[in-house]
């Protein structure tokens, strides 16, 4: 059924004659990205030599660590987190034509674009199993669809990657709906280990947590000392985008 809608999304594109391209303004039809700007633009990133060593974020004139890493450090618990792309412009448009417009053939873009990245910039990492961060309780029930759930479905089925579901969500709340403060505060008691899916003897010594936004890091900091206390080593975090 999953992939028939996708089909389907392609087939409505086709009959209504495409859609813009958010990036470059030309008639595309299936996504709102033309194939021309996914293999320039999208399928193109900084390298992590360029970024802060704990964050991920792009470094402008720092050198090694960013300046908040530096001053208000919060990301204590993993050994490196990777976002892949900056939340702004057409990049802005284009996860909201996924997460909120439900354009679902995003989907295996998304993913090939994540496993691309984690083959070339964790390369020492990609036979690691990934950590998806779990939706609200209900969530894939009311809505149909999860998008950190597909994007993990795909990267299991079309890239061969080991999906690790160790996490379950415990609040309702939107943290997208919450200031840092208030994410601040939430530090630890949104998210926990979902026991009935642990065993001890089969605890991977690392992983890769795998999210849509890196915002705060409130949330992948509260799943990775989950992981840690669950016995996980090291821990990794990879993100479609950040917010600077």
């Amino acid at each position: 059924m999953k992939d028939l809608s996708l089909k389907m999304g392609s087939f409505l594109s086709l009959l209504t004659g495409g859609q813009v391209c958010l990036s470059c303004g030309k008639y595309t039809i299936g996504v709102s990205l033309c194939p021309e700007c996914q293999d320039t633009r999208l399928f193109h990133w900084t390298a992590k030599e360029g970024r802060c060593s704990c964050c991920g974020r792009e470094l402008v004139s720092e050198i090694g660590i960013c300046t908040s890493c530096r001053s208000e450090p919060l990301l204590t618990h993993t050994e490196q987190v990777l976002p892949i792309h900056c939340y702004r412009l057409w990049k802005k448009d284009l996860l909201f034509s996924w997460k909120t417009a439900g354009m679902r053939q995003l989907s295996p873009i998304f993913a090939t674009l994540m496993a691309d990245f984690i083959k070339k910039e964790l390369a020492e990492l990609k036979d690691c199993p990934l950590v998806p961060v779990p939706p609200r309780k209900g969530k894939i029930r009311r809505q149909g669809w999860d998008q950190v759930d597909e994007l993990c479905r795909y990267l299991k089925k079309k890239h061969g990657f080991k999906i690790l579901p160790l996490l379950e969500r415990k609040s309702l709340e939107q943290q997208k709906k919450l200031d840092r403060k208030s994410r601040l505060e939430n530090l630890g008691q949104t998210y926990c280990i979902d026991e009935k899916k642990l065993s001890k003897s089969q605890v991977p010594a690392r992983v890769i947590l795998i999210d849509d936004i890196l915002t705060t890091g409130v949330t992948i900091e509260t799943c990775a000392r989950a992981l840690k206390e669950a016995g996980v080593k090291e821990i990794f975090a990879c993100t479609l985008f950040y917010v600077s």
